[in-house]
Order: structure tokens, then sequence, then C-alpha cells
């Protein structure tokens, strides 16, 4: 397992139901984990950690055989022999399909109306890591994407979908065949 986060502690913790043994690899001594994935992950005796190595390659022809690592302090080159490799490391909102028509900050996570799920697009809602930069979790998703349904559910009681379709407004999204009928142009 590559990485430091929480999602890198919970795969790691995870695999260890499948595997022998798991070894963690993360780049800095300090892992950005919350306090409980970390000890919990410490605590299983299948997980290994090796901290200050950065991954330069993995080996392998046809199956992965090894990574080839690089130890951020010192420099030196080692092999550690795996079978197989999972990363768990950054996060994108992967918000590329709406970046051009919803508003998103910097780091292109979708902003949202205070509390609710509601863009800048009347009627469209985002929900889950799409504008999620804290928790970032399958369970708080999933309510995320609850409230968008509860949202969506009022709004569409609110508005009639045959008199917006009437008025032919209409936004097609960039790079998807996917029309948005009732939002403003």
């Amino acid at each position: 397992m590559i990485g430091g986060g929480d999602s890198a502690m919970e795969e790691a913790t995870f695999l260890t139901r499948f595997a022998r043994s798991v070894t963690l690899v993360h780049r800095r001594e300090e892992f950005r984990a919350s306090r409980i994935m970390l000890e919990r992950a410490r605590a299983n005796d299948k997980i290994t950690f090796l901290t200050n190595k950065a991954v330069e390659a993995v080996e392998g022809a046809e199956t992965v055989t090894g990574l080839r690592l690089r130890d951020t302090v010192s420099g030196a080159e080692s092999t550690l022999a795996v079978s197989g490799v999972f990363v768990a490391i950054g996060h994108d909102p992967r918000s590329e399909l709406v970046r051009e028509v919803l508003d998103t900050d910097a780091d292109g996570y979708v902003l949202v109306r205070g509390r609710t799920t509601s863009t800048s697009i009347e009627g469209v809602f985002a929900a889950g890591d799409l504008v999620d930069r804290t928790y970032r979790q399958a369970v708080t998703a999933a309510g995320s994407g609850c409230s968008a349904a509860i949202d969506a559910e009022r709004w569409l009681a609110d508005h009639e979908e045959s008199s917006a379709a009437a008025q032919g407004d209409a936004t097609e999204f960039p790079g998807s065949t996917d029309t948005l009928i009732g939002a403003p142009q």
C-alpha cells in the first residue's frame, strides 16, 4: 500500500483480511492519517510500515514483482519484493465534467450553497467527493448523496419539469452527451 492518509490506513487494514502481510510505504516520517486510523493500522500485526521511502518504479514484466524505493533522507535505493501494489495517495475531486458549467474552487471542488447540495445552477446538486474536502469517506459520501436526493426531490416538487423543457432551457456538459433540462445557460 502506498500512502499515508486515512484512505491508505483503511485500505491497508482491509487488505489484511486477504493477504498474509501488507507493507505500507510512505514518503514522509509522519503520517497525515487521523490518529484513530493510524492507531487501528498500527495495532494490526499484519501491517508493516516503511517511512521516508519514495516509490521510484514498479518492477516486473508480466506481473508485479517489486517496488524500487528511494530513501527520502539518505537517497539510498532499495527494492521491496511485492506481489501487488495499491495506491491511496492524494485526492482529486474528478469534477472535469462540470467545471466549465458549475462554480468550483481552485482545487476543483464543486461549490454548494451553505449546508445544502445546491450548486451555482438552479436544479443541479452536488454531493460526495465532489464537495467534501474534509472527510472523503464512503459513508459521508453516501450521506451527502442522500442529502442531494432530498434536495433534488424538493426542487422537483417546486418546479414543473415540463415548463422548463417548454422554455427550451438546457445546458450541455462539455465532453458528454448529457443535457440538463431546466438549467440556465
